[in-house]
């Protein structure tokens, strides 16, 4: 049942309870907030302190606020009702943090979509939610196609320049939605084709915030009026998870969110953190690293940085050193978090000493989640199942049998590792084919589907090959037929227009000889990594 949106200060509690969350039994904090919208009223608080930073801009809390709930109210008036889909597609900015909750205000479930598809995957996308209306900036409002209804970036700023400095309230009528009515679909990609629509509950949103702040003790009901604020450089795209937990987390402990502008830099980075004095800075390692490699690196203060978070990918001894070595002022308060969307963000996170004294670990789990290694071989490694109130509800408009969690409510992740005997996990491997390049998840079959829809191509595999600042780069093997005019040129071409840049090979092996099998007669894509020859590199 709905219940009106509450705004009375929250109770952030630390006891943890068991539960039922949609039939799953699960560990839950009993004082908490019920839906994604409660979360602006603690946002109230920071009033005048600065909220959102882009170039020149600097917007306040308060004005932050009035200008979510002027956005929810316009939302409204195009149509926008409660359950419908607002999709976001645009680079990150101010403008996309104000959809994003100006969307939950007008009871509305958010979907962050990848801001680097190509035509066909945002079409796709678009055809799986079928959104109300489409947040776009300029560049991807001209992908969309033109039935679709598209507020534009420069909409919601003239919309929110015109507001005035006095206070909005926020729309009346909109009910809080139970907590698991849907709140965010996600995309992830599945091995063997296009991305699929991870629903997020309202009750998975608010669980994984609050349980990464618990974990670093700083729940708003632990903060007082003098907390200190925090600068966060956002790195990670917004329409990640983990780029989504870092920018409601950071709000609600009345942090300052700066963006860059236009595309990572490693020099813009260093310049912002000097003028801005950024105390948290944090990505997927590849871009860390670019930074501390960065020749200029010398050439900046950077001695504000007191944390570095990492995510996406495995964090080597050897980085964290670099790390320590490059920011010593944040030597002692190094972090990394594993997780995946379909568990709606974090599972564990690992501190500098983690990262240095127990190598290859991701750190424990966080306080709500559980973790278990299934069908252990001799040396503990088996796949890692994950039960959590913020687990995934579900695919959108799929096949409910269609689900990574089993009947007792463990996610299968797909990942192989291990648990220490003091509860540390252990990343080893992966039991599925998604490959992961500077952060980004890359499904093998949606590649290779590219190419075999093209008449000259007989076979084909799509492997992750190691890539030393990456982690790793897209392999095409591709075999022609006899006789095929098709050429690199023209492979190329292909996959460019319609693939995300992201997933577009760099290294190919293209021949007419047929790819190494299994004895199920499947491709043996480890013995084709082990014996890769490149025929073509592209490194654009």
């Amino acid at each position: 049942m709905s219940t009106p949106l509450r705004s009375e200060a929250p109770v952030w509690g630390t006891e943890i309870v068991p539960e039922l969350a949609a039939g799953r039994a699960v560990r839950a904090y009993r004082d908490r907030r019920r839906c994604v919208a409660e979360l602006l009223a603690d946002l109230e608080r920071w009033g005048e302190r600065t909220c959102l930073v882009q170039g020149a801009r600097r917007i306040s809390f308060a004005t932050h606020l009035r200008d979510v709930n002027a956005l929810a109210a316009e939302l409204i008036r195009r149509g926008v009702r409660p359950g419908d889909r607002v999709m976001l597609l645009a680079g990150n900015s101010a403008e996309w943090v104000t959809a994003f909750w100006a969307g939950f205000r007008a009871g509305a479930v958010v979907v962050p979509a990848n801001a680097w598809w190509s035509p066909a995957e945002i079409t796709h996308a678009l055809e799986i939610t079928r959104p109300t209306i489409v947040v776009a900036d300029e560049r991807r409002a001209a992908t969309l196609p033109t039935e679709v209804a598209v507020l534009r970036s420069e909409e919601i700023r003239a919309l929110c320049d015109a507001a005035g400095t006095a206070p909005i309230a926020a729309p009346t009528g909109v009910t809080a939605p139970a907590e698991d009515a849907p709140a965010m679909i996600l995309f992830t990609s599945g091995t063997m084709g296009a991305a699929k629509g991870v629903v997020l509950s309202q009750r998975a949103v608010v669980a994984n915030i609050h349980s990464l702040l618990a974990r670093t003790r700083r729940l708003p009901s632990q903060l007082g009026p003098d907390h200190v604020a925090t600068v966060s450089l956002m790195s990670l795209p917004l329409f990640h998870v983990g780029g989504i937990q870092t920018m409601i987390s950071g709000q609600l402990v009345g942090g300052t969110l700066l963006f860059l502008e236009g595309r990572f830099d490693p020099v813009q980075v260093l310049s912002l953190i000097e003028r801005e004095k950024v105390r948290f800075f944090g990505g997927v390692p590849t871009m860390v690293m670019r930074v501390l490699e960065c020749p200029r690196l010398g050439d900046f203060d950077t001695s504000s940085i007191e944390s570095v978070a990492m995510g996406g990918s495995m964090v080597v001894p050897e980085l964290a050193e670099r790390i320590k070595a490059g920011f010593p002022t944040a030597r002692s308060n190094i972090t990394s978090i594993y997780g995946l969307t379909e568990a709606g963000g974090a599972l564990t996170s690992a501190g500098r000493t983690d990262l240095l004294d127990r190598p290859g670990c991701v750190g424990r789990a966080l306080p709500v989640v559980e973790l278990r290694i299934l069908a252990p071989d001799e040396a503990g490694v088996g796949e890692v199942i994950a039960r959590s109130p913020t687990l995934m509800s579900g695919f959108y408009d799929g096949d409910p049998a269609d689900t990574p969690i089993d009947a007792d409510g463990w996610l299968h992740t797909g990942d192989l590792g291990r648990l220490d005997a003091d509860g540390y996990l252990y990343i080893v491997g992966r039991s599925r084919e998604i490959i992961i390049r500077g952060g980004e998840n890359i499904a093998p079959g949606h590649v290779e589907n590219c190419f075999l829809s093209l008449a000259e191509v007989a076979d084909v595999a799509v492997v992750g090959l190691p890539h030393p600042s990456l982690g790793e780069e897209v392999g095409a093997a591709i075999v022609l037929r006899p006789g095929s005019a098709m050429d690199f040129d023209r492979l190329r071409a292909t996959a460019r227009e319609r693939l995300a840049r992201f997933e577009v090979p760099t290294r190919w092996w293209i021949s007419t000889d047929p790819l190494p099998l299994n004895a199920t007669g499947k491709v043996a894509k480890r013995v084709l990594i082990g014996t890769w020859t490149d025929t073509h590199k592209d490194e654009e």
